[in-house]
């Protein structure tokens, strides 16, 4: 009966905590700058959160197709060497993306991101082109008909979004 009890208060004061630290985490928000850019919403998060699904489901499908410790290897390796050789485009794009959220990002700035996130996505396109070279025709098939299955699911399920262009 006491245990219930302290159990009781404890998770009373700890909601409320909850509650008042997230009050005192609101901050009323700057005046917006000259430039008028459109803040980041819900679609921003949104995102963010589905490109985590989707590296967690590479690794995911990379684990049912069942590499060897050498492909692991190889794997790891290629991962690393795409990220030490993308960190300053990344960084550098992560500026610009804290000045666009900021509403200080010029037209410039705008063409630049631009330009990084296609040299992103070519440098991805590289690293999904060496980790195939690294897999089996089996392997390789194996995911074809994973990747086909869950697009056929996405299908039934309606799931399927247009890209966002």
């Amino acid at each position: 009966m006491f245990l219930r009890t302290k159990l009781s208060v404890s998770a009373i004061i700890l909601s409320l905590g909850a509650c008042s630290a997230t009050a005192l985490a609101q901050q009323t928000q700057p005046a917006s700058p000259a430039v008028s850019v459109q803040q980041p919403g819900r679609d921003g998060l949104a995102r963010r959160g589905t490109r985590r699904r989707a590296r967690f489901g590479r690794q995911r499908a990379l684990a049912q197709v069942n590499l060897t410790d050498a492909q692991k290897q190889q794997v790891r390796t290629i991962i690393q060497t795409q990220a030490q050789s993308t960190q300053t485009q990344r960084a550098e794009l992560r500026q610009l993306m804290q000045q666009w959220r900021t509403g200080t990002l010029t037209p410039e700035g705008q063409t630049r991101a631009k330009e990084l996130r296609q040299q992103l996505m070519e440098s991805r396109k590289g690293v999904h082109a060496q980790m195939q070279s690294v897999l089996t025709p089996d392997q390789k098939a194996k995911l074809q008909e994973m990747r086909e299955s869950r697009r056929a699911n996405h299908e039934k399920l309606g799931r399927r979004k247009p890209p966002l262009n």
